[in-house]
Formats: structure tokens, sequence, C-alpha cells
């Protein structure tokens, strides 16, 4: 297409006379590969029209004829262009010289711009090269300032970060000297509350001696207490061992079976008063107060803990569900006391009526004494045997410890 642009401008009057040749032509005489041209007018015609209409005047001798009318007649006095339309001999020498001029011409200004371009470029380029090695500098400069500043920063991190890990270090050890000193006093606590139990056991039984002596004397037993030290302490055993609560052995005798009359028929017949099925038939009754013996149940859920107070406060907490499962009624546990004056009655947070045995009394007296005001009223739960006989005149549904505890 160079050729042909160069060809445009070096016969541009051939180009001329020939478009105005076309325009004095009758529609039929026009060739058909030139009705293109044609229909262009006097506009600038593009390089593959030009193209179309050099080829043309090449090969028809008759429309070539017809141009170079057209070239005289507007007296046009370009030698190349007329050698062209006329076919003189040699005229594409001619032409082809033209051409090379046109693109050597074209070519040195070509070269004279990209010249200039390079020149340009190389003084950019230099002038970029002195901005970069100055920014190099300035970069170098701003580095070193800010790594000093950073160092100047960093140095008292450093030193507080060294100080923190002492300090982290000096409370891990204190945080495992307190571990050590909290699991030696947990282990003190839980041996303190083992003597605490036993010691509490104990007095329990002491106190139980002290009741069974109390009530054979005022029944006025044919027993009578011995006066000898020795026969003290066998007598002692033998009331000790009398006193044991403890479970009948053998197949679970149901409601209407035992050994005493358990008053109203709270409990259906057929159900043993010690299944957890005993307590869940008390489903919703109203008016009535169940007495608990405390550490009686505490022994059949545990025997190991009965005597701590973390036993009795989880027992009272347990029996928030008994509470939820009756209906208008009161329930009552009874603990017996380790210390001397005992200990006031309180109510839990549930409604648990929380009673000890004041004085020389134990929880087995209390629970007797409550059950003769109650009489009928009264549900008895107790493993012990003198407590379920103690209460059996008084008409009282009496339950025993395990069944609570199974159902609890």
């Amino acid at each position: 297409m160079n050729t042909i642009r160069h060809l445009r401008s070096i016969l541009a009057p051939a180009i001329t006379a020939a478009r105005a040749a076309l325009r004095s032509l009758e529609d039929k005489e026009v060739p058909a590969r030139l009705r293109p041209v044609a229909k262009r007018g006097d506009g600038k015609l593009p390089l593959p029209l030009t193209r179309t209409l050099l080829l043309r005047i090449d090969e028809d001798e008759w429309f070539r004829g017809k141009a170079l009318e057209a070239f005289d007649h507007r007296g046009f006095q370009d030698a190349v262009s007329r050698s062209y339309l006329a076919q003189e001999p040699g005229w594409w020498i001619e032409v082809s010289e033209a051409v090379a001029r046109e693109e050597a011409e074209a070519a040195a200004a070509r070269i004279g711009r990209l010249e200039r371009d390079l020149e340009t470029a190389r003084t950019r380029a230099s002038a970029d090269r002195a901005k970069a090695k100055s920014a190099g500098r300035k970069r170098d400069e701003a580095e070193k300032l800010a790594r000093a500043s950073v160092e100047e920063r960093l140095e008292p991190l450093r030193a507080a970060a060294v100080a923190a890990r002492a300090e982290r270090d000096r409370v891990s050890d204190d945080l495992d000297t307190a571990r050590g000193e909290v699991a030696s006093a947990t282990a003190e606590r839980r041996e303190a509350e083992q003597t605490a139990a036993v010691l509490s056991e104990q007095l329990r039984s002491a106190k139980r001696t002290a009741a069974l002596i109390r009530r054979s004397a005022e029944a006025g037993s044919s027993e009578s207490v011995p006066r000898e030290p020795m026969d003290v302490a066998r007598w002692l055993d033998r009331a000790s061992a009398s006193l044991a609560p403890y479970r009948e052995a053998g197949t679970a005798m149901a409601a209407g079976d035992h050994d005493a009359d358990t008053g109203r028929a709270l409990i259906p017949a057929g159900i043993a008063p010690d299944s957890a099925a005993a307590i869940e038939a008390l489903s919703g009754i109203d008016g009535v107060t169940v007495l608990v013996d405390g550490h009686n149940v505490l022994g059949v859920l545990n025997a190991s803990t009965m005597a701590t107070g973390r036993a009795r406060r989880s027992l009272i907490a347990s029996l928030g569900k008994l509470t939820r499962h009756l209906g208008v009624a009161t329930i009552e546990v009874v603990f017996d006391s380790d210390l001397e004056e005992g200990r006031p009655r309180t109510v839990s947070d549930t409604g648990i009526i929380v009673r000890f045995a004041q004085g020389d009394l134990i929880a087995d007296d209390v629970i007797v004494e409550r059950a003769a005001r109650l009489r009928q009223a009264a549900i008895v739960v107790s493993d012990d045997r003198e407590v379920r006989d103690r209460c059996t005149g008084y008409g009282s549904t009496l339950l025993w410890a395990q069944a609570l505890a199974s159902w609890l």
C-alpha cells in the first residue's frame, strides 16, 4: 500500500484527469470495475480504489485515451503524469524513478524524525538517569534515617519485651507455686473434711447412744447401766450396735406389707416403700409434710461423704425436685447436729425447711416429735427401723430412704 500511496502522490494529475473523464461518460460507458470510483465524485479516493483506477488506466487503452484528453483539456503540465497516460517509451522508468525519489524523500524524512526522536530520547534518558541517581541518593538517605528512627524506637520496645518476658517467667513461677499451694490446701481441706466427718459421725453415734440410754431410763428399762468402766464400755458397744441404721435384706416390702401400720393409704397397694415408684406415686399430693431423715438418706447416696456440709447442701438442693413433684406440700429435712447448742432452723431458696437436732436430741427425736404433731399428714422417709417403729402409732406414711435416693 505504500507504493500505491506514493503513486497517488506522484500521479495525482493523471488520477484527477481520469476521474474527470469518468464523470464525462454516460452511465453505460463507465466500465463496471470503475463504477465505485465514479460514485466517489470529487471526494478523496481511498488507496484500494486508487489501485483499481491505475490498473484500469494500464489495461484499457480507450479509457486511458479519455483520461489523456481530460489531462490536456485541463492544462496539466506534469511530465510524469503525461508520460504515464500517453504510454510514451520509457514512461515506467520515469514513474519508477519518481516513486524511488518519493520513497527516498519519505525515508529521509522518517530517518530525520527518528534521529530527532532518538536524540530526544537520549536527552530524556540522560535526564532520567540524573533524576534516578538523585532519587537513589535521597532514597539511601531516607532509608538510613528510617533505620536510625526505627532502631531508636525499637530499643525501648526490646527492653520492654525483655522485661515482660522476665515478668512473665516470674508470674509463671508464682502461678506454679500458687497452684502447688492450692493443691496442698485442697488436700488439707479434704483431709480436714474427712476428719470432721469422722468426728461428726462419732459425735452423732455418741448422741444416739446417749438418747438410747435416756429413753431406756425414761421407760424404766430392767437393764441397769453398769457402774464399772469395763462393763460400761461393753454396754455402750452393745447399745451402739443396736442403734446402727440398716436396711432389711431380702425381698422389698410392699406398702401394705411392712412391719407396722403406715396410716392412711397414700401409697397404692403393691408398691414397695423402698422403691422410686413410691415417691412417684406422691405426684401432685396436697396437704402433707415430708419428713426426711437427712443423714440417713445421705448414707444411702454416699456413705463416705454423708457427714460433710457439701453433701448436706447438695441434698437440700436436690430436694427442690421433690417440691416440684408434689402438690401444695411441705418438705422438712432433719439432720443431727455436731454442735452442742445445735443450729437454727432455715429455709432454702426452693422452700425446703432445714432443721438440726438441738441440745441432747438427735434427728430421730425431732422426726418423731414432728410426726406426733402432724400425725396422718406426715410422710416419714428413713431407713431407721426405730424411727419407723416410733412413728407407727401416729398414722404417718412410712417410706424408706432408698426410695427417695433412687428417685433423686
